[in-house]
């Protein structure tokens, strides 16, 4: 078993409340990338290039990661099953098809089974997300664990160890009712300021001079998981490829093309769980849908949160 603790000053960035540890029952140690090269952590960065691979010496049935979360109700698991570097690596290796998924407490300093579940995976890449039982976790100080364990798993062309891309655990979201602007547009047509994307009406919207666009939000008190954008009229540009950073680390949305419709972007997530963003969130509109009247229209925007930070 191998105990990972992030580094004290990664920890001091977080709040009292979020945990960023993680267990796995083996990893593949390499001398040529790096002895850590292939551990959990490799799961864990939203990058679908790495992996984290078990020690070939273990059978994959049975292996196992576990990952720490904050005081929070837990909702989903989303998981890429195999390597998803591409097509080659996905099939070459071996990728879960079932798993056990155990839900534990530790508000109360010690682990307490409070639910479980048996899920299957379809043998496709990207993320797939399963629902889990609802379950609260976690109290004033410490917060749940939630242990994914290896039940069944599709075979690889031509690697028998298991391979899993990205493992995430989703945390039931609920409004951010702090947020508020950090930075201002970096463009505003006149009559269409940044505080009508706040102003909880869709009639009024923000509108941009240009086609692109940045802006910056936060929402203090929050663990934060997802933005929500609502494009404004069809005549404007409507947002296409976004591009949300937090906390050093940064994700890339291609949006349907709907004019008035809410859509919701999951933020960044370092620690293995939603709801774990904090401090300035950049918001940059990369490209557009284009519109009769030019530049971007975006009518509300709106957070969601997965936990509640306390200083």
């Amino acid at each position: 078993m191998v105990r990972y603790i992030a580094p004290i000053s990664a920890l001091l960035c977080l709040s009292s409340t979020a945990t960023a540890g993680y267990e796995v029952s083996s990893f593949r140690r390499e001398s040529r990338l790096g002895s850590n090269y292939w551990n959990a952590a490799s799961a864990l960065d939203t990058n679908m290039e790495t992996c984290w691979r078990i020690n070939a010496e273990q059978p994959n049935e049975g292996s196992w990661i576990s990952i720490d979360t904050p005081p929070a109700e837990i909702d989903k698991l989303g998981m890429v099953i195999g390597w998803a570097k591409d097509e080659v690596t996905f099939k070459d290796h071996t990728r879960i098809k079932t798993a056990k998924v155990e839900i534990f407490d530790i508000g109360n300093g010690s682990p307490e089974l409070k639910a479980e579940a048996t899920v299957q995976f379809e043998d496709q890449m990207g993320w797939q997300i399963v629902e889990l039982p609802d379950t609260k976790v976690g109290g004033e100080v410490f917060g749940g664990k939630v242990k994914i364990t290896v039940l069944e798993t599709y075979p690889g062309k031509d690697f028998p160890s298991l391979a899993v891309s990205e493992v995430r655990i989703h945390l039931k979201e609920f409004p951010a009712e702090t947020l508020a602007f950090q930075d201002i547009p970096s463009s505003e047509a006149e009559g269409h300021g940044g505080d009508q994307m706040m102003d909880g009406s869709a009639r009024s919207f923000w509108a941009s001079t240009e086609p692109t666009a940045t802006f910056s939000v936060k929402a203090p008190g929050y663990g934060l998981s997802s933005l929500g954008i609502q494009p404004g009229p069809a005549s404007y540009g409507r947002p296409k490829t976004v591009k949300i950073t937090a906390n050093q680390a940064s994700i890339t949305h291609t949006m349907e093309d709907t004019p008035g419709k809410m859509q919701w972007l999951l933020l960044p997530a370092l620690v293995g769980y939603t709801g774990g963003a904090w401090g300035t969130v950049q918001v940059e509109i990369v490209d557009t849908y284009p519109g009769d009247a030019g530049g971007i229209a975006i009518a509300e925007i709106k957070m969601n949160a997965g936990s509640i930070e306390e200083f």
